[in-house]
Formats: C-alpha cells, sequence, structure tokens
C-alpha cells in the first residue's frame, strides 16, 4: 500500500460533486430571498413613495389587469415597492454636478501607457 502525500490527504472534489453543490447553493440562494423580502413590512414607505407606487401600480392594472391574476398582481405590487426602495436609497445619494465618477473606463493598465511613451 502506497503512502499518500499530506498534499495529496485532501479529498479531492469531482466536478460532479462541485456541480451539485453550486446548484444547491443556488437554489437556496433562491428560496431565501423572499423569506427576507417578505419580513419587512410593505407600509414603510413614505407617502410620496407610496403615491407613487400605488400611481405606477394603478398604470399596471390600467394595462395588463385583464391578463394577469391575482397572484400576478401581488407579485406586481411587491416588485414596485421593491423598485421604490432602491430608487429612495439611489435619491438619498449626495451628487452633484462636479463631482468626478466613481469608475473611469480604462482600456489598458496604467503600467502598460508608461512603455508604450
Amino acid at each position: 500500500m502506497k503512502e499518500q502525500d499530506p498534499e495529496s490527504a485532501t479529498p479531492a472534489v469531482s466536478r460532479r460533486r462541485f456541480g451539485r453543490r453550486a446548484a444547491l447553493a443556488a437554489v437556496a440562494g433562491t428560496l431565501s430571498s423572499p423569506l427576507l423580502d417578505s419580513q419587512e413590512p410593505a407600509h414603510t414607505l413614505p407617502p410620496g413613495d407610496q403615491a407613487a407606487v400605488e400611481a405606477k401600480y394603478a398604470n399596471v392594472i390600467r394595462k395588463y389587469g385583464d391578463r394577469l391574476s391575482p397572484a400576478q398582481r401581488t407579485r406586481a405590487r411587491e416588485t414596485l415597492v421593491s423598485h421604490q426602495r432602491m430608487l429612495m436609497r439611489i435619491r438619498d445619494f449626495a451628487l452633484e454636478n462636479g463631482d468626478a465618477p466613481a469608475t473611469g473606463l480604462r482600456l489598458y493598465p496604467s503600467d502598460a501607457a508608461e512603455r508604450h511613451d
């Protein structure tokens, strides 16, 4: 019987096992997201934002109301509330016209520019 090196003592992960674990992690992530969203009450929006959600929801119902099931209507409202919360966070971020962008376009690494000059 051969002795194993200490480096090879760790169990190898097969592609199949890795694929299964990755799929389970993805499913667990998608299943946990609605649970996290449902813990936040829907009435936490300020009145102005709630009015915006109601106006958007009324427009969705006006356009697609006859084709939507009750579950789809509920999902549409939840999605609009979620989007309004994200918009609130974006609008709260102070930004002026003279502020520099957060990221810049780099076509090549900065050290490569020095070599070409």
